[in-house]
């Protein structure tokens, strides 16, 4: 059975995107199925990732076209355990109605059901937003990671968020919705705004944050700018251990073995 781990955020710019794509690398790397879903009309997993062709069948198809089987909407990569659906929602025309029928926040959850015991983990790129594509996603997922860059507007943008996502707990009653954690991003220890935010922000969610930080890695901006994950990119470096060592936490804290 699947475990389904959403990126979320109400600010872009946080290294979300960059997170989903390199932990699905690492965990894919460590000998596991994935899958990585791109729900952003933004595209940005396509762009990380170097594809430059027009994605014909993609998460516009996932939401409105319901007969289309998945299989028809993944696309393989050099590692056979690593897929994608991409993102092909080009139009406003498309995006609309795609949001127009994820106000049911259960039409994810739904569509991903035929394919839990296919892959070991299924990795959701949400919006960065809590529109009703990040609320979908939030709904089918069993853990929730949150980026945060170090910087001070992040500290606004994550009261913002656990206000939202405080509201979403209430609201949908019927599913246990659960924050795996924090995950600070893009820091450097040299840079004294990014030391008090993080100790801000220590201080005031200690229990909810990840043990792996993030760093600002040139190995890491430079991998995404080729369309790479820093894994494949370069393995030994800072950036690509961090996201070793995220796996590892996340799957040794929640006994996902």
């Amino acid at each position: 059975m699947s475990t389904i781990i959403s990126f979320v955020s109400q600010k872009g710019g946080v290294g979300k995107t960059t997170s989903a794509v390199n932990l699905a690398t690492a965990f894919a790397f460590g000998g596991y199925s994935v899958l990585l879903v791109d729900l952003d009309p933004q595209s940005s997993v396509k762009f990380s990732m170097g594809i430059k062709k027009r994605i014909s069948l993609g998460t516009k198809e996932l939401f409105l076209e319901p007969d289309v089987p998945i299989s028809d909407l993944t696309e393989q990569t050099e590692q056979d355990n690593l897929s994608f659906i991409f993102s092909n929602i080009e139009s406003i025309k498309s995006e609309k109605k795609v949001f127009k029928l994820a106000s049911d926040e259960t039409v994810l959850q739904k569509r991903l059901q035929p394919i839990l015991n296919q892959y070991d983990f299924i990795i959701l790129d949400a919006p960065a937003s809590t529109n009703n594509m990040a609320v979908n996603a939030i709904y089918c997922s069993d853990l929730i990671v949150l980026p945060l860059q170090c910087e001070s507007l992040a500290i606004k943008s994550l009261k913002r968020f656990l206000i939202s996502f405080t509201e979403l707990q209430q609201r949908l009653t019927g599913k246990d919705l659960r924050l795996a954690g924090i995950l600070l991003t893009m820091y450097d220890r040299d840079i004294e705004v990014h030391r008090k935010v993080s100790q801000q922000v220590y201080k005031a969610l200690s229990d909810s944050i990840f043990d792996t930080i993030i760093p600002r890695n040139e190995a890491i901006i430079e991998a995404s700018a080729l369309g790479k994950s820093v894994i494949t990119y370069q393995l030994n470096s800072i950036g690509a251990t961090a996201y070793i060592r995220l796996m590892n936490e996340l799957v040794d804290k929640f006994s996902l073995r």
